[in-house]
């Protein structure tokens, strides 16, 4: 039934006509992906992305997993099969894993059924499937865990550390650092319980060891581009660090999927309790089901560590964002969202439930029911009665409580009132659902425990599929066709151009102005996901030739140079900003309002679920690669700032930290613009040359000589914050700027040695 299920969402997302949409997927990971896959077609993984912010960190983003096996498939599939067929296969893992952990923790095949169902079809993992990361540690940590368990078993001790190892290592590769991390407590849970401290610390640490040398490639890019990083250098504030605090109001989500509304869908189905859900949370669900939360609670008291470990992860994911300058002190600025701790409870959980339902079900008809087997049938059915009743309550007061609630919203016009009265309406017909839904469940699952037959355990994980389909709203995909063509506005900015630079003013973060009112449909929010790639969103944007310079910095990993600038932005005027999108080289600018800006031209409006939205030209926008006429230097970053902000022509003055010898009127050709090697055709009486691309220090500029003169280095430095400038001696020269990648290099020849002797050991011991 589970896999019938699952075919059903991931068959048309594998064959690449339906396709996951929601949050991280099209705001982060897509136009990763589009990037590393056109990348990687060329044969190449480069540590800068162009296409954003002039040339974010790729190599380096664990976000963008460039050395996650799995990339593998964008060379033999279609973008949008090889993108949708990540989820698919790695939500199918994930259920096969943590049955694979069940049984090898020596459960019966039904409580093993029981467990990965649980995990794989939890309000969790179905939140997993926003993040393209996160996803890949879901998937493989089990296993991870399964190789501690191994390791247990008599002459089979290296075996497992492999096993253990190599999956250890594919979920850091598919980078989720901080989730990863956070996975070794139940690593070190699972290997002390089976080994003992001194031997099960030392498995744990093994594990992790080889874990990160299959990862050092991704580890060694992430280290040399960190430092020059916002994240580096200045690491999370504590509000950024405790963004994603679990509200503890939220608990009742373990017996109710969604009591607060559904936080993906719109209108009168959306979330109704801005207070407690005021942004879309990191897990959209806690929901495990409420039959394996019940057997789990009859899993804990033969399993105390499991059950400290579900506690734990549900306390700190509550508790840790109550401090958020302890916990910035305490991980070095680099954690943040407290409710990652809940990967303690969604990996315990699970496990617990299949410890419960072996308890409940011990022995069989034959003999008498154990006394955990009949408080079990008698709680199970108390709390069936007990739901069965307040959704007959529910439904009973809820004309008196509409009632009641039209008569306090008499104060308010006409449609703000039916809107108000449909959505309380729609939210106590889902809670009397999910109550009733509740009741059922918990009824059933005592008449089958008291049966005690030998198809129990199969039927209990039979409805604990059933109570799961509740999260099937978190499932919702869009077709993939309105995004496989370039949005009509995308021909208007450079006709017969092969790119564009594009920003539209709602991605701009920190914001500039409010985000536009849209009429938002009551369902889900595929139209709005429609409309916002009309209006030049990346999503699918990058697919089709645009690039965004001003993209919002999501990781923390672009300059604090650039981040300077982001940050200040909104505090500009209008002739200010346009001074910035010039600098950057915008071609197109998406508003949601007239301005009157000299610079700006109007191409066009249209109208947008209720918004008019306008698409402005930006006219001389900075050149790929120029010499400036004059070259002025700032002592400060923020005196750059002010000084660029009110330039009159940002193109012919700039802005630089160190004094230049700088002489007007020489010209510079762009030869190559790869994403990690550049080359110019400069010639000069000496000064600087720019390139229209990110400074980063990594870049290494040198003039590309005879083999008698050998190369010749220059100095790089950044101009007007964001831009990469080279010192270029008087004369003619090819100048080549370029990022070396040997550090990479030596590390991937390490994690594939590392990788065959951990597969050498599975193979030799099989044998």
């Amino acid at each position: 039934m589970a896999l019938v299920l699952w075919a059903w969402v991931c068959v048309p997302v594998i064959a690449g006509s339906r396709t996951f949409y929601i949050r991280d997927v099209f705001t982060t990971h897509l136009p990763l992906k589009a990037f590393g896959a056109e990348q990687l077609r060329e044969g190449r993984i480069p540590a800068f992305n162009p296409t954003w912010g002039l040339g974010q960190p790729f190599r380096g983003n664990p976000n963008a997993l460039p050395y996650y096996p799995g990339n593998l498939a964008y060379l033999v599939l279609p973008f949008w099969s090889a993108f949708g067929l990540h989820y698919a296969l790695h939500w199918l893992i994930a259920l096969l894993t943590m049955g694979a952990l069940a049984r090898g923790l020596g459960m019966s095949p039904a409580a093993a059924l029981l467990a990965a169902v649980t995990y794989a079809g939890s309000g969790w993992m179905i939140s997993a499937l926003t993040f393209y990361n996160l996803l890949a540690v879901a998937a493989w940590w089990p296993l991870a865990m399964l190789g501690a368990v191994r390791a247990a078993t008599e002459g089979r001790a290296r075996q497992g550390i492999a096993l253990g190892g190599i999956a250890c290592g594919l979920a850091l590769l598919g980078g989720e650092p901080v989730a990863a991390t956070l996975g070794l407590v139940p690593l070190l849970v699972v290997a002390v319980t089976r080994l003992g401290w001194r031997r099960g610390v030392l498995t744990a640490v093994a594990i992790g060891a080889v874990g990160l040398l299959i990862a050092l490639p991704q580890l060694v890019a992430l280290l040399r581009v960190l430092p020059f990083t916002y994240r580096g250098g200045h690491g999370m504030s504590a509000d950024q660090a405790t963004h994603f605090t679990l509200h503890p109001y939220r608990l009742i989500e373990l017996l109710l999927p969604f009591p607060y509304g559904r936080p993906t869908f719109l209108g009168r189905f959306g979330v109704w309790a801005p207070s407690i859900m005021p942004v879309i949370p990191l897990f959209l669900s806690l929901y495990f089901g409420i039959v394996g939360l019940g057997l789990a609670l009859a899993g804990i008291r033969r399993r105390l560590a499991w059950g400290a470990l579900a506690a734990a992860g549900l306390a700190l994911a509550i508790l840790a964002g109550q401090g958020g300058d302890l916990l910035v002190r305490l991980s070095f600025g680099l954690f943040r969202y407290p409710e990652k701790f809940l990967i303690w409870f969604a990996l315990a959980v699970p496990l617990l439930a299949g410890w419960g339902l072996e308890r409940v079900l011990a022995g069989d008809r034959s003999s008498r029911p154990s006394r955990t087997s009949r408080m079990w049938v008698r709680l199970a059915a108390a709390g069936g009665a007990v739901l069965a009743v307040l959704a007959a309550a529910a439904r009973l007061l809820t004309p008196t409580v509409l009632a009641g609630a039209e008569r306090g919203l008499a104060g308010l016009g006409e449609q703000a009132r039916n809107e108000a009265l449909a959505l309380f309406s729609t939210q106590i017909a889902a809670w009397t659902m999910a109550l009733a839904i509740g009741a059922l469940g918990l009824l059933a699952a005592a008449w089958i425990v008291s049966r005690r037959a030998s198809w129990s355990g199969a039927a209990l994980a039979a409805l604990q599929v059933l109570l799961l389909v509740q999260l099937y709203p978190l499932l919702i995909t869009d077709a993939t066709q309105p995004y496989k063509q370039p949005a009509p506005w995308a021909a208007k900015l450079r006709p017969g151009a092969a790119t564009a630079a594009v920003l539209n003013s709602v991605l701009a973060f920190p914001p500039w102005a409010p985000e536009p009112a849209y009429q938002k449909p009551d369902g889900t929010r595929i139209p709005l996901e429609r409309a916002t790639a009309l209006d030049l969103d990346p999503a699918p944007g990058v697919l089709h030739g645009l690039t965004y310079p001003f993209a919002p910095d999501l990781e923390g990993l672009q300059s604090p140079l650039f981040s300077l600038m982001l940050f200040n932005l909104p505090r500009l005027n209008g002739m200010q900003r346009l001074t910035w999108l010039r600098v950057l080289g915008l071609d197109g600018l998406v508003l949601f309002e007239d301005v009157d800006v000299p610079g700006l031209t109007l191409v066009d409006r249209a109208q947008r679920l209720g918004v008019e939205s306008r698409l402005y030209r930006i006219d001389a926008p900075a050149p790929e690669a120029w010499w400036p006429e004059r070259v002025r230097t700032a002592g400060s970053p923020p005196t750059a700032l002010w000084v660029v902000s009110n330039t009159q022509d940002p193109i012919a003055d700039v802005v630089v930290p160190e004094a230049v010898d700088h002489k007007p009127g020489g010209t510079v050709r762009l030869l190559v613009n790869e994403p990690d090697r550049i080359e110019l055709d400069v010639e000069s009486l000496g000064g600087l040359a720019i390139v229209r691309r990110a400074y980063q220090p990594m870049f290494k500029a040198r003039i590309e000589g005879s083999q008698k003169s050998g190369d010749r280095s220059l100095r790089t430095l950044p101009v007007d914050l964001n831009l990469l400038g080279v010192e270029v001696p008087p004369g003619r020269h090819r100048v080549v700027l370029e990022v070396s990648a040997w550090p990479e290099g030596l590390a991937s020849a390490a994690e594939m040695l590392t990788f065959a002797a951990a597969v050498a050991l599975l193979v030799r011991k099989r044998r």
